[in-house]
């Protein structure tokens, strides 16, 4: 059986955001260092943000040097020439008349891999582009359509909360977010408070959904009957910070109760 390798979470440099688990492939750095790893299909700088790494997910990559400065500069100055390759291949989607607008490009440290991210309206046939870029750039080319959360990720920007937006800071995959989460927050009332630069829900409001839904457990939901003392009612509201339920008593009155002072009556 083989020896398992020393893993490192690292997060790789470049335009398009990408945290993910490498492998040592001999002696280890430090939290911080600046790193070449290499994938399989290009190599490519990369930051070190935890070593060691533990659990059982499988390296995507291989660390195999330090970065030196002289590296970190050919890799800005290969950045550039992918700009002009993204300008380009744009210049050639235009010409073909293909929707399609290109939001990023990534060239590895060796020149032999571009990666040309894209926004689109519809599902784009870019099979022609690709052969009019592959050809004379005698490399590979990757083109991958993304929806809006990728792009929001990859172009960066700031959230509702006044800083970068996760997703491009530390998220290592974009999970859904369904609805339902905003409403067992209660934060449905506030739809721009919830709304990310993506135009889609937030992915902080899965952070603090599990502790929500414990603190819940049990507590009667929002259209439930309940009584209190000599009184009936239906839930109309609660809050957890306060754990209060708000009823709407059968005398048109309306009151708090704290959730440890009721008894469910039952649904209705």
């Amino acid at each position: 059986m083989a020896e398992e390798r020393l893993k490192a979470l690292v997060a790789r440099l470049g335009a398009i955001p990408d945290v993910h688990v490498a492998a040592w492939s001999g002696a280890a750095g430090s939290a911080g260092e600046a790193w070449l790893e290499d994938d399989g299909r290009g190599v490519w700088p990369v930051r070190i943000l935890r070593t060691p790494e533990q659990g059982g997910e499988d390296p995507q990559a291989t660390l195999v040097q330090p970065a030196s400065q002289d590296d970190l500069a050919k890799f800005a100055e290969v950045q550039r020439h992918a700009e002009e390759l993204r300008r380009r291949a744009q210049q050639e989607a235009e010409e073909l008349g293909l929707r399609m607008r290109f939001i990023a490009a990534e060239l590895d440290m060796k020149r032999r891999l571009l990666r040309l991210p894209f926004a689109a309206p519809e599902r784009v046939d870019f099979r022609e582009l690709l052969r009019k870029l592959s050809g004379p750039l005698q490399m590979r080319v990757e083109l991958r359509q993304v929806g809006p959360r990728d792009e929001a990720r990859i172009l960066g920007g700031i959230g509702p909360c006044g800083q970068e937006v996760c997703c491009r800071r530390f998220l290592r995959q974009l999970r859904p977010i369904p609805l339902e989460m905003a409403f067992d927050q209660q934060l449905f009332f506030s739809p721009g408070r919830i709304t990310g630069v993506c135009g889609r829900l937030v992915c902080c409001l899965s952070y603090e959904h599990q502790q929500y839904l414990e603190a819940l457990a049990g507590v009667p939901k929002v259209g439930q009957r309940i009584a209190h003392g000599d009184k009936v009612g239906k839930v109309i509201g609660l809050s957890v910070f306060r754990r209060t339920l708000t009823v709407h008593w059968a005398d048109g009155s309306r009151g708090d109760v704290p959730w440890d002072a009721l008894e469910k009556k039952g649904d209705g």
